[in-house]
């Protein structure tokens, strides 16, 4: 029975240890996961002046929008980063959006 309690001791001394380097493991594997699910990804961050056509929002819904409409329209003009992934845009004219726009919905215009 004392050999039994001897190796329970140290099975519990060893238990902290163990817990820190499950934790190593799983820090290590999500890092790789990440890395192997990102390393494809093109980030897209626009700056001030920019040219971007705006997706059109009524092009996937059935609100009226014909079916061989264009999906993107513009060119618009970045007037001000408002945050990231946030952007004020402006016409050609002069004329001011009301509101930001996602870059998800705005993709690079190359004249």
């Amino acid at each position: 029975m004392g050999e039994n309690d001897d190796s329970r001791r140290v099975d519990l001394d060893l238990l902290e240890q163990r817990r820190e380097s499950a934790a190593l493991k799983r820090l290590e594997h999500k890092r790789r996961v990440e890395s192997y699910f990102s390393h494809k990804v093109n980030p897209r961050a626009f700056v001030q002046g920019d040219l971007v056509l705006k997706r059109q929002l009524l092009a996937s819904s059935n609100l009226g929008v014909p079916k061989l409409e264009p999906n993107w329209e513009g060119p618009y003009i970045v007037r001000e980063v408002a945050g990231p992934n946030a952007y004020y845009l402006m016409t050609f004219e002069g004329i001011q959006l009301p509101r930001t726009w996602s870059g998800d919905d705005l993709k690079k215009f190359y004249a």
